[in-house]
């Protein structure tokens, strides 16, 4: 056992080494802005040992001391199983996991939904949705209410988005339904909605809110109002219009058509009628009418017994007075000892419930070791614009544990040239406090016929050819490395991470075997200072900050020549100005440094489809001996109204700044009645960005916006000339963005601003999120 021990421990330590030297390899970023990755954190205290018990429609996780929470959640689950799908009109086909914790403190050590987090909008789909986690907070009113409010809530969801894969991937492309719509019905289900106080708030809660269009309330507010309109839906149209209107979202795949069509009434007389109700207290006016009218039924019993009882009929042998029978006492005693003991046996087995469906008596089996079973949580695919390769799809399929405590990420990146390929594989353990992971990764880049499309990748290398040059070569660029990282989160908002890693460059000439392979292998790390509080205020937009500090270095075990180091910070906050709209800020900057430093290109937009490459000027023909360095290009953002490429050096300085306005909170939703429509954003922007070369600054002279090579090629006379502009370029403009089958999609609009001169416009479309 001891010989197992010291064996683990060793392997541990060469996988810890291993992964060190991977960071590194990252320090190219091929899709820097749109693929950044930033995130939350959770963070573990202690480890939790599961158990299950399993009720007719439900299974219980949980741990130590909550085994009688375990037994109260499954009385009350299965109590409220029956009303809940009448009213719904909905049976989920599978087993709901609902995981249990002590307090409130030790759920937040829970890593559910940290892996593929679950938006109601469908842009992003939680495949292992039929799972709640819910803490016990000491009161058992509370704890019932917000447990019939999960189970609600994911049923719907279910409803709405559940049943096979293809069902799933289809509603996420057509449906969309606001926060109240989710958070109501499921407050409704919950909720004492004939109780004065919660009525009053519902009242208060729409008179907070009466100048805004309903789908743009967040929040608490959603919710009560939402609880708001499915209560006078019940009591306007009846419950049954409850589950009409659910089963017709599902169908139609839009919640006001389908109250429209459920009721009969037009969509803005429903909502200006459901507001009058409240505000004008008719709520109240119902209460006491309805209680007027039991008073009045009791006042009429009570007067029916006062009533003269009418005189006795003479009756004859063998006769009976029908309307005045009395049975006798011991009898009555006798027939109601059957009765109970009929319904005794019974319930036994089944009661007959208010549809006539049977309902099983509660069954709880267990407990037992709780099953920790993987399953497919997160597929994606997407297309992407390589700035070396091209247009390509990105496919990436997550797998991880119903605590999602374990992850393993598959990523494929392919281009119709499948020489040109990328393929990753990550595992993640989020068990304890400090995180760690290992991944591995391949990038193929094949480069053959080059035009004035891709030249632009020799200039760093010092070779500036003409335009007009096309040249056929055969290269392979091969990119492998092997990293591992652990990560210790400071809060749940701010984490350090440590990379160690390795890592291989080849360059193969395929048209001349004879040619030596050039290949180097490096070894390194990377560390991270990772800060992320954002949260999304609706679909697609953002709230809050997130930052990254990274440094990488990388040392060369075939010459020292190759050691370099790169710096990048990058920095992006979001602030709403009022209304739905955001002002949305990035600062990014980076510096290599070493025997070999890194180059970083800017101008143009990333991951663009519409790519014009900054025109050549240069007169040098031929190809580099080396084209390694191509594998380590970082292109680090947005600098819009210039060509792709326009600048590039050392070490760059990029400023974003964008006013976004989502269209769909400013209109009517029932006028949107599409996903492009529903998404659509419009911005406006100015880009300002440098880049330059050596330690002097964006106002060194030696920088590529003001050097000009002259001559060099066939021509004898080579010379380069300085020139004296400002360095900083400046772009201006606006844009719209919006989904379109699921992909959302920029369309730019720039002016350039270049030594107090302005070009002319450019249009850029592109695809991905955020800048």
């Amino acid at each position: 056992m001891e010989n197992l021990f010291t064996l683990r421990r060793i392997s541990t330590g060469i996988c810890f080494m291993l992964i060190l030297g991977m960071g590194s390899a990252s320090a190219q970023s091929y899709f820097s802005s749109t693929q950044e990755e930033f995130g939350k954190s959770r963070i573990q205290y202690k480890r939790f040992e599961w158990l299950t018990i399993r009720s007719n429609n439900f299974e219980f996780n949980y741990y130590r001391s909550g085994d009688k929470i375990a037994q109260n959640a499954a009385k009350i689950a299965e109590g409220e199983y029956d009303r809940i799908t009448e009213l719904l009109g909905y049976t989920p086909f599978t087993t709901m996991k609902i995981f249990l914790y002590n307090n409130p403190k030790e759920l937040e050590q829970s890593n559910i939904g940290l892996t593929a987090p679950i938006d109601l909008d469908g842009s992003i789909l939680n495949l292992a949705k039929s799972r709640v986690q819910i803490a016990y907070k000491g009161n058992e009113e509370e704890f019932k209410q917000q447990l019939i409010r999960q189970i609600a809530r994911l049923f719907v969801y279910d409803m709405l988005y559940g049943g096979s894969l293809k069902e799933v991937l289809q509603s996420s492309l057509l449906l969309t339904v606001p926060e109240w719509y989710m958070a109501g019905i499921s407050a409704y289900i919950s909720g004492e909605n004939e109780n004065p106080l919660i009525l009053d708030r519902m009242r208060t809660a729409i008179l907070k809110n009466k100048d805004k269009k309903l789908e743009t309330i967040q929040g608490k507010d959603a919710e009560i109002i939402g609880q708001s309109i499915w209560n006078y839906i019940a009591l306007r149209y009846g419950k049954d219009n409850i589950s009409n209107i659910l089963n017709l979202t599902r169908i139609i795949r839009t919640e006001e058509s389908s109250i429209t069509s459920t009721l009969g009434v037009s969509y803005t007389r429903f909502l200006k009628e459901w507001r009058e109700y409240y505000i004008n207290n008719q709520y109240a006016n119902s209460e006491e009418n309805s209680t007027d009218s039991n008073l009045k039924k009791a006042e009429n019993n009570a007067s029916i017994k006062t009533i003269e009882t009418k005189e006795k009929l003479v009756l004859g042998a063998g006769e009976v007075d029908t309307d005045n029978y009395e049975f006798d006492a011991e009898n009555i005693i006798k027939s109601l000892a059957a009765e109970a003991t009929k319904n005794k046996n019974e319930t036994l087995d089944k009661t007959t419930p208010k549809t006539g469906r049977f309902k099983e008596t509660l069954k709880i089996k267990g407990p037992v070791a709780y099953e920790n079973i993987v399953i497919a949580n997160d597929v994606k695919s997407e297309f992407l614009v390589d700035p070396v390769r091209r247009l390509g799809m990105q496919n990436t399929l997550v797998m991880n544990d119903l605590l999602e405590n374990h992850s393993i990420k598959l990523g494929l990146f392919i281009t119709p040239v499948l020489r040109n390929h990328d393929v990753y594989l990550g595992y993640n353990n989020n068990v304890k406090r400090v995180d760690w992971g290992v991944d591995i990764q391949r990038r193929s880049i094949a480069l053959s016929e080059l035009d004035n499309r891709s030249l632009y990748l020799f200039r760093p290398l010092n070779i500036n050819s003409p335009n007009t040059t096309v040249l056929s070569i055969d290269r392979r660029l091969y990119y492998n490395r092997f990293a591992a990282h652990a990560s210790y989160p400071f809060s749940q908002n701010l984490r350090a991470v440590f990379t160690p890693n390795v890592l291989s460059t080849s360059d193969i000439d395929i048209a001349d075997l004879g040619k030596k392979n050039l290949q180097s292998i490096y070894m390194g790390f990377r560390g991270e200072l990772v800060y992320d509080d954002t949260s999304p205020l609706f679909s697609k937009v953002l709230i809050g900050t997130r930052a990254k500090i990274r440094i990488d270095r990388s040392y060369s075990f075939n010459n020292k020549n190759e050691n370099f180091s790169r710096m990048v910070i990058d920095a992006r906050h979001y602030h709403k100005l009022f209304g739905s709209l955001i002002l949305a800020g990035r600062i990014s900057y980076s510096r290599s440094l070493g025997n070999s430093p890194k180059v970083t290109m800017l101008g143009g937009v990333e991951n663009a489809i519409n790519r014009t490459i900054e025109p050549s000027n240069g007169q040098t023909v031929g190809v580099p001996r080396d084209l390694r360095d191509i594998l380590f290009y970082d292109f680090s953002g947005n600098l819009r109204g210039f060509n792709f490429a326009k600048l590039y050096g050392t070490s760059h300085l990029l400023t974003n700044l964008e006013l976004r306005l989502p269209l769909a909170q400013y209109v009517s939703k029932g006028s949107l009645t599409s996903n492009f429509l529903r998404n659509l954003q419009f911005v406006g922007f100015t880009d300002v960005g440098t880049a330059w070369y050596g330690n002097k600054g964006p106002f060194n002279r030696q920088n590529s916006l003001n050097t000009e090579v002259i001559g060099g090629g066939t021509n004898s006379f080579r010379a380069t000339v300085t020139n004296f502009k400002n360095p900083f370029l400046v772009g201006y403009g606006f844009g719209v963005r919006t989904t379109i089958l699921g992909y959302f999609v920029k369309a730019d609009y720039a002016w350039g601003l270049e030594d107090k001169e302005v070009s002319s416009p450019k249009l850029y479309l592109s695809l991905g999120y955020d800048f």
